[in-house]
């Protein structure tokens, strides 16, 4: 890897804790303790990430970019280091920054398909990740802890912070997603290490809360690193993506999506992957912990690194995409000939049974691409916008992309 891509990731890291080159950073004396230790603990958890999002990235080229017949893709916005995504209720799209400590709003109000400027709501933030409106009010899932702002939608305007609820900050996994489903919200939280015996049992869980952030209880446990969270409009249940451990090879473990059902569960992780599969690695050959574990409902090719996720709610697609499963394929690092980069799409029947998995959107790596870290792009998340046109957030190439049925 060049030195270029390695400083522009520090940099970004800079500019996160507020750096510049006529102020740069630095830790005020009277700061306790923890406050001195916190931006050295952050940059620990943001440097893979930094890492990931620039190394051999190449250039953007759309004409790469391949979607079914019928469907094209372009540039929304220029987000540098997109992560989560939602829309606001007067349907301007709100993209959480993680490494750069921030969220953006991308106003379109003429309707044009393309971003109109780009307004800072939000910054200064300890890796901001998951983002909500709910009932009139932004809601944004730090590493450590939840916010609840009021928000102003004719200003594009967060205000009035109150943290409602904290959780484990940092960590090998250090993004925080979140949800508001069924009454409730639900915070997932990834695991500390890439396998181990956690001490902490809210790690590598889903947490649920009450809607004010009262009344905290682990809600799944057993999921290493589930960055996606979505409402399966047919059963009304949560589902989760999971990220499967490293070092087992190319083939192993599958990465997984999960329905964490109506009163969660355990989904065997570190003891088990995949389907009930044994971590001998974790414990010993026949151990019997697995078999009482959830088993994932979808198997994806294994260091995929599926992230966001969404149900298809809008019009704007066929009628036979309505209701089903999109998923965001990151990209492998951890495997000899690459895996992800790409957007699947799974078919879900007018039962709510799942069919084929099939592609979406290829192309952020070249057909056969057998070099390690080397892609154009990475998806992050999708979203469904209020003209049922869909978004994905790509913190590599730092844009979010629009797809439309022509």
């Amino acid at each position: 890897m060049g030195n270029l891509p390695f400083l522009k990731g520090f940099s970004a890291l800079g500019r996160q804790f507020g750096a510049t080159e006529a102020a740069p950073f630095r830790i005020e004396a009277v700061a306790s303790r923890e406050e001195r230790m916190r931006p050295l603990s952050v940059f620990k958890a943001l440097l893979p990430l930094v890492l990931l999002s620039v190394a051999c990235a190449e250039d953007l080229d759309l004409s790469r970019l391949k979607t079914p017949p019928g469907f094209s893709i372009d540039v929304f916005a220029k987000a540098q280091h997109a992560r989560m995504m939602t829309f606001t209720p007067g349907g301007v799209l709100l993209v959480t920054a993680t490494t750069d400590g921030k969220v953006f709003a991308f106003p379109d109000y003429q309707h044009t398909g393309h971003a109109e400027k780009t307004v800072t709501v939000l910054e200064g933030l300890n890796a901001p990740h998951g983002i909500a409106i709910h009932n009139g009010k932004l809601y944004v899932a730090e590493t450590d802890k939840l916010q609840r702002y009021d928000w102003d939608e004719s200003q594009l305007r967060a205000a009035n912070g109150q943290v409602i609820a904290r959780y484990p900050g940092g960590g090998e996994h250090f993004t925080r997603t979140l949800l508001f489903a069924n009454g409730k919200l639900y915070v997932s939280v990834g695991s500390d290490c890439n396998v181990c015996r956690e001490k902490d049992p809210h790690r590598a869980a889903v947490m649920e809360f009450n809607e004010d952030g009262s009344n905290e209880r682990i809600f799944a446990s057993g999921l290493r690193n589930a960055v996606g969270l979505a409402v399966n409009p047919k059963t009304h249940t949560i589902w989760a993506t999971d990220n499967g451990r490293d070092w087992l090879g190319d083939t192993r473990p599958a990465d997984e999506v999960n329905d964490l059902g109506k009163n969660g569960g355990n989904f065997g992780w570190p003891y088990c992957y995949a389907n009930r599969v044994t971590d001998v690695t974790q414990t010993k050959l026949g151990d019997k912990r697995c078999k009482d574990t959830m088993q994932p409902k979808i198997q994806i090719e294994a260091h995929s690194a599926p992230l966001g996720l969404a149900f298809y709610s809008g019009k704007a697609f066929p009628p036979d995409y309505q209701d089903d499963l999109f998923i965001a394929l990151h990209g492998s690092w951890n495997r000899s000939r690459p895996s992800g980069y790409k957007v699947i799409r799974v078919k879900v029947s007018d039962a709510g049974e799942l069919q084929q998995k099939e592609d979406f959107i290829t192309g952020w790596i070249h057909p056969g691409e057998t070099r390690k870290d080397v892609w154009m792009g990475r998806p992050v998340d999708i979203a469904v916008g209020p003209d049922g046109s869909m978004y994905v957030s790509d913190d590599a190439a730092g844009v979010v992309y629009r797809v439309v049925k022509k």
